[in-house]
């Protein structure tokens, strides 16, 4: 049985419901990690950077969300959330993931920091977001063209992981619920694996 080194707090929040999209809840052990465990000698002999989600599967230890996004939805292809070897749109998959992983994030930890904007206006040019209007507009871009899905018309991890990261951000007041966001949101919030997912409905009040 793989486990999920987790936390109740943490990112790893976003695999739970990808695991009850792949249907494979009973084939994954959860561990709930409270902090101070992570930097145990124990742990960091799983993972070295002392942090969750960390997926082990035998012997494959699977660290950083997307990766494990990337590695189950592969594991079981056969669910239809990752497109084949061969397909050309698999390129786009993974430009999603990422994106979330990379812009995304570095966009997000600059706030929670507060990095003043003046700031981050001197080093638009090296830093990976470039700015906000830039990151923003990439998603509202990359929303607009979606046919329902970032891919077309079949779901994949990649539409899951973004919309399950922006509804993290935006419950964390680290990204407005903007207008352009919120069909694809909503309509991820109506997939059956997320219903009972509080933190995941709870955009729809704010």
């Amino acid at each position: 049985m793989m486990k999920l080194y987790t936390n109740m707090h943490s990112r790893g929040n976003t695999i739970i419901p990808l695991l009850k999209e792949l249907n494979i809840e009973n084939q994954v052990e959860l561990v709930q990690m409270a902090y101070d465990q992570l930097k145990t000698t124990e742990y960091l002999n799983i993972n070295p950077m002392g942090k969750v989600p960390c997926l082990v599967d035998g012997d494959a230890v699977i660290t950083e969300t997307p990766a494990i996004f990337a590695y189950l939805a592969d594991k079981f292809i056969d669910q239809g959330f990752a497109p084949a070897l061969n397909d050309p749109k698999r390129g786009e998959y993974f430009k999603w993931l990422f994106f979330c992983h990379g812009p995304l994030t570095e966009y997000m930890d600059m706030k929670m920091l507060n990095i003043p904007s003046e700031q981050i206006a001197e080093k638009k040019r090296s830093l990976g977001f470039g700015d906000e209007e830039t990151v923003f507009g990439f998603i509202k871009q990359g929303l607009s063209q979606a046919k329902p899905y970032l891919l077309g018309d079949k779901i994949s991890a990649a539409d899951l992981f973004l919309a399950y990261w922006l509804i993290f951000a935006i419950s964390f007041k680290i990204v407005p619920y903007l207008d352009e966001f919120k069909p694809f949101i909503q309509m991820i919030q109506q997939r059956d694996a997320v219903k009972d997912i509080a933190w995941i409905q709870a955009v729809s009040v704010l």
